[in-house]
């Protein structure tokens, strides 16, 4: 790969022959770019086209960026953005050097300095009946959320527990339980993840994680989305109806996954005073069902046909759910948690399922 300064020495001199009238410029490679200007808010990318005496030879080309400190050929001819500045590319092809192409890169993306919504944290565990490490873990995971410096969170932190049924002895368990801790490195049960970014093991070691995890979402990475989320019974109970609303402070795109929670089930689980089961164990915030399509990864639904939502806008979704008879309806909440475009919660929110509304918690 020629270095910069020969490349520029190329074109300069390919330049002043074409000036001359040495050289026919129909007898360089052409380079083409898809647009000249991108903005980062949009999410375009650049693509690039090289033709030589009228033919596509882009596959056959070499693109490299010219204005770099030490140009190397990309890996496909395309561009993806991702900082503003004015860019310029140039393509080799067949001991030929092409124009050069300037992009410039612009951001019309608003900057949120401090949003007006309330950040609400999702704390996801997994679990399991047939786990007899389980309830030390989550003991362990409620002393951490029990510290005084953890005070002032404590009502902004949002607890669901995924079981799984690995065993086939945990009537809690879900299938998404399986597919959503395969997303995470290193997992075991017991375990944690915060807004599906953080994740670690609740055992002496990966409990240290937790808390700098959570200071993390709250002081790291600040809601620019506002989330709330009702739902209604119908006459007999049957079916939910549920709505989630979204407003955001800035374009951007989201996804929304909604899950039915219960609190406080009876039921059997391992535990280290009661190896052979606890009968009468207190499972908390047990996810239930997952509401929203999932196909082995926990991407959520999108709110607009694109998932973009528009600074100031507010879109919304509805779902009905089929009430499962074995739920006590009394303990059953609807969360809805808003997945900014890299996978993890921006901000979420929960209501009653019988006639909750949560509004937009706002500061």
């Amino acid at each position: 790969m020629k270095n910069f300064r020969n490349i520029l020495a190329s074109v300069a001199a390919a330049f002043m022959c074409a000036c001359s009238g040495n050289v026919d410029d129909s007898s360089l490679p052409a380079l083409t770019a898809s647009m000249e200007e991108v903005d980062l808010a949009s999410g375009e990318k650049v693509t690039f086209t090289v033709t030589y005496n009228g033919q596509d030879v882009t596959s056959e080309a070499v693109i490299s960026d010219a204005l770099s400190a030490a140009p190397s050929k990309l890996p496909a001819p395309e561009f993806t953005p991702e900082r503003e500045g004015t860019y310029l590319f140039i393509a080799e092809y067949n001991g030929k050097l092409s124009n050069t192409v300037t992009v410039e890169v612009i951001n019309t993306t608003p900057v949120v300095v401090e949003s007006k919504y309330e950040r609400n944290v999702c704390l996801v565990e997994f679990t399991g009946a047939w786990c007899i490490n389980c309830p030390d873990g989550y003991d362990k995971l409620m002393g951490v959320l029990s510290k005084p410096s953890m005070t002032k969170y404590k009502d902004r932190i949002h607890m669901c527990a995924f079981h799984s049924n690995l065993e086939g002895t945990d009537s809690l368990g879900i299938p998404a339980t399986q597919d959503l801790i395969k997303c995470f490195t290193g997992m075991a049960y017991p375990s944690f993840t915060t807004d599906l970014r953080e994740s670690g093991v609740l055992t002496s070691d990966g409990i240290s994680l937790l808390q700098p995890s959570l200071m993390a979402s709250f002081n790291d990475y600040p809601a620019h989305c506002g989330v709330a989320v009702s739902s209604s019974l119908n006459g007999d109970a049957t079916k939910a109806e549920v709505t989630v609303k979204v407003t955001s402070e800035l374009t951007s795109e989201y996804r929304v996954v909604v899950l039915v929670v219960q609190d406080k089930i009876k039921g059997w689980q391992k535990t280290t005073t009661y190896t052979e089961g606890q009968p009468d164990y207190n499972h908390k915030h047990v996810v239930r069902q997952v509401v929203t399509t999932y196909s082995g990864t926990f991407t959520g639904e999108k709110l607009t046909d694109d998932g973009k939502i528009t600074a100031g806008t507010e879109v919304s979704k509805e779902w009905t759910v089929d009430v499962d008879r074995r739920w006590v309806l009394e303990n059953t909440e609807i969360y809805a948690l808003v997945l900014d475009a890299d996978g993890y919660v921006n901000n979420m929110n929960i209501c009653h399922i019988d006639g909750g509304d949560s509004g937009y918690d706002l500061k």
